[in-house]
């Protein structure tokens, strides 16, 4: 599936899903510099619509944003705060990909998609976003893993022994196998 058939898919399945809207509709409230909803607010989506189950009851949402002029944790938890108040929908996490490189021990990131580009597997490197009444993706690594099914480690993971340990963690961690039967795991 190209970029452009993937985009129109998921549009039509967000736009579908009162919450999700709700989700992106507040999260634009904060107006955060270069800002995406990304991981698995998306993945299991597209995961559970891959697997034709009804989409299982998750409120996480990751919400980053790139600012280098405040880097501070305070920052990311007032957001957190603020979010959880004006909108207690959902369970918010939002995340200034300034700082967060130090979670793995990389490089600083230059801007939020190299954040997400960093994150451990491929389908999870996806972020949306509303902008006015428009919807805009970011696929780090494409759509195919995505809509494959496939979990397979970034080059970031895969190139280092202790964080492809991380990586298959994560799978064992949230029972990815269980919750989708045909998920695929590659490690090239």
């Amino acid at each position: 599936m190209n970029i452009v058939d993937s985009e129109d898919k998921i549009s039509q399945l967000i736009e579908a899903d009162d919450w999700m809207m709700k989700v992106l509709n507040a999260a634009s409230t904060l107006n955060l510099p270069d800002w995406w909803i990304g991981a698995g607010f998306l993945r299991n989506k597209i995961w559970n619509f891959m697997e034709g189950k009804s989409p299982e009851p998750s409120r996480d949402v990751d919400l980053v944003y790139f600012d280098s002029k405040n880097k501070t944790e305070e920052a990311d938890w007032n957001y957190d705060a603020k979010m959880s108040l004006l909108y207690p929908f959902a369970e918010w996490e939002v995340r200034n990909q300034a700082r967060m490189h130090y979670v793995n021990n990389f490089e600083p990131f230059m801007s939020t998609s190299d954040g997400i580009a960093h994150w451990v597997e491929t389908a999870t490197c996806i972020g949306v976003r509303l902008t006015g009444k428009r919807l805009e993706y970011l696929f780090c690594y494409g759509t195919a893993d995505l809509f494959g099914l496939v979990a397979r480690p970034t080059p970031y993971f895969s190139a280092d022994k202790e964080l492809l340990k991380k990586f298959f963690y994560r799978i064992d961690e949230k029972n990815w196998k269980n919750k989708w039967p045909h998920l695929r795991i590659e490690t090239h």
